[in-house]
């Protein structure tokens, strides 16, 4: 799997502070992935297991981590409340708004599972540990990023050129200036 990590800085704190604050401790596994990527992005990132289908838009960092994927976003919502509550943390993200979990105590450190966000207390083991679920994901390299004037000659070659909007350019720019800064690098867990 690929990811482009947050700024890892201070991380060990930060990881103190978060187990410190919720009487916890993070599994090894995840303790070792905090420290070497603090979370990131995972664009163009899927995978499938038990029955399962997801993308991943990126993992939760803590500390100075990057602000829509910082778990400090989660820590009033009912949800991280509830995991918390059941000896969970969550992880990770997809496009829907579905969450991947992590089992912090008994039977359960470690072991990583599904959080449908319409079914928040059906969580679905995916996977015995971090390392083993992260084997089974897919990333895409991210290869050219098309310009905006490439992005126009299409939609004109489509035969759509009076669909492109100030607000489509707008958008265009924001993809090309996200996906511009994203520097993707192998996870490779060591524990």
């Amino acid at each position: 799997m690929l990811i482009s990590k947050f700024n890892n800085e201070n991380i060990e704190n930060a990881i103190q502070e978060m187990e410190n604050r919720y009487s916890l401790i993070f599994p090894e596994e995840y303790r070792i992935f905090l420290q070497k990527y603090n979370g990131g992005k995972t664009p163009d990132t899927v995978f499938r297991l038990k029955g399962i289908s997801s993308d991943i838009q990126g993992f939760y960092g803590l500390g100075k981590a990057d602000c829509n994927y910082n778990i400090s976003m989660l820590e009033n919502t009912p949800l991280f409340l509830d995991v918390i509550h059941n000896n969970l943390f969550p992880v990770a993200i997809n496009s829907l708004g579905d969450h991947l979990l992590i089992g912090l105590s008994g039977d359960n450190t470690g072991k990583i599972y599904f959080c449908y966000h319409d079914m928040p207390t059906k969580n679905r083991e995916l996977s015995s540990s971090l390392s083993a679920f992260l084997s089974c994901c897919g990333s895409q390299k991210i290869g050219h990023i098309r310009t905006i004037e490439e992005r126009i000659a299409d939609m004109e070659r489509m035969g759509k050129g009076n669909k492109i909007t100030e607000e489509k350019l707008k958008c265009w720019q924001k993809e090309i200036d996200e996906y511009s800064q994203i520097k993707q690098e192998k996870v490779i867990l060591k524990v």
